[in-house]
């Protein structure tokens, strides 16, 4: 599977300039690399932030009272999480305001491409960009170094919103097919912003200084699959073609 060949290419052009030559050797997988934890944390809590944005969002406009108070369970994890990682900033004794503030270009970025012409559009966005950015979180973890890697993914494997999401689709989708081929395409778009996201994330965090020796695409490729892979049996289970 081309992960490459799901995202828009004009959002990746500025990714895609030449790089100084790197030796050919094996390819990359997120847990071969040694992201450093302060930058690692502050990125994670930048984006969690953005998820708990659209989940506050999808609070306010959801149709009914029962959706409501289902996606506010969903925003309780995602805040948790957060507040996961705002905690172990605070313990290596820096503001996490500070820490995610040179990722608040990008994530604000992501948040406006992912929210959605509509309310159903903003929940599958809550279920496909946690999910893939969860196991992104998760392998990316294994490079950190011991005493963080333990912490992290306590707060990344502790609860997740997936099952409520995945049930409140569900539901959409029986009850309208025609909603749900619009989703399925909405999908597809979301699985290529949320990979861009991861991309720029893994090469600094900004799509304007990515670092000339950063793992290019290519080499990246098989890590993402993997990640698409899980994305993918998520819509199976939706009914929806991923």
């Amino acid at each position: 599977m081309k992960w490459f060949d799901r995202t828009p290419r004009e959002a990746l052009a500025p990714l895609l300039r030449p790089r100084k030559p790197r030796a050919q050797g094996d390819l990359v997988l997120l847990q071969d690399l040694r992201p450093e934890p302060g930058v690692y944390l502050g990125q994670a809590a930048a984006l969690e932030l953005a998820v708990l944005q659209q989940a506050a969002t999808a609070v306010s406009e959801a149709p009914n009272l029962e959706s409501k108070a289902q996606v506010a369970e969903v925003t309780r994890i995602v805040a948790d999480r957060y507040s996961a990682f705002a905690s172990l900033i605070r313990s290596d004794e820096a503001d996490p305001v500070e820490a995610m503030q040179p990722f608040l270009t990008e994530t604000e970025r992501f948040m406006r491409a992912t929210s959605g012409a509509d309310w159903y559009e903003l929940l599958l966005s809550l279920h496909v960009t946690s999910g893939l950015l969860i196991d992104f979180l998760i392998a990316y973890a294994g490079g950190l170094p011991e005493s963080y890697r333990g912490p992290v993914l306590r707060a990344l494997e502790r609860e997740t919103g997936q099952p409520i999401l995945s049930s409140m689709l569900r539901t959409v989708v029986e009850a309208n097919p025609r909603l749900g081929s619009r989703l399925a395409l909405w999908g597809r778009r979301l699985v290529g912003d949320t990979l861009l996201q991861m991309y720029i994330a893994v090469n600094g965090g900004d799509s304007s200084t990515l670092a000339d020796n950063a793992p290019g695409e290519g080499l990246l490729e098989p890590a993402f699959n993997d990640i698409v892979a899980g994305h993918s049996r998520r819509m199976d289970a939706l009914g929806l073609t991923a």
